[in-house]
């Protein structure tokens, strides 16, 4: 989970104990009374709001710090009209793959660019090639 709080603390407001640490003589069980506990475990429920926005604030940072991990090994390449560039054969036909298939499929003329890392390219010979492609699924050709 990630957040440093069991479930069942996040539900209920405390910690559960399994049944051998209720047996065993400590501290905790040989000064127990019940006033105090049943106090104890209303503060905790006060609190326990406070311990659920905390762990969802942990929750919400570590997935923005594995969004920006991922995101920096996917490079947008730019390419501009006209660059010849190779299609991933993944992107463009995922249903034949194996070890010794070819990885790059093309070239490819780039026809129009969309946005940054969107484009449409088209073949040699001037055709259209169907979709848009990404430019992480794309590399730049070189004669």
């Amino acid at each position: 989970m990630g957040t440093g709080e069991t479930p069942f603390k996040l539900a209920y407001g405390t910690e559960a104990r399994i049944p051998i640490v209720t047996r065993s003589p400590s501290h905790r069980v040989t000064n127990f009374d019940k006033i105090l506990n049943i106090e104890g475990l209303k503060t905790n429920l006060e609190f326990l709001y406070e311990v659920r926005d905390r762990a969802i604030k942990k929750m919400e940072s570590y997935k923005e710090k594995t969004k920006l991990y991922f995101a920096k090994k996917a490079k947008i390449r730019e390419y501009e009209m006209g660059d010849l560039v190779l299609r991933h054969t993944e992107a463009s036909d995922p249903t034949n793959q194996g070890k010794l298939q070819p990885n790059w499929e093309g070239p490819y003329m780039v026809k129009e660019v969309l946005r940054l890392g969107t484009y449409k390219l088209s073949y040699l010979s001037g055709s259209e090639v169907p979709n848009t492609w990404h430019g992480t699924r794309l590399r730049k050709f070189y004669q």
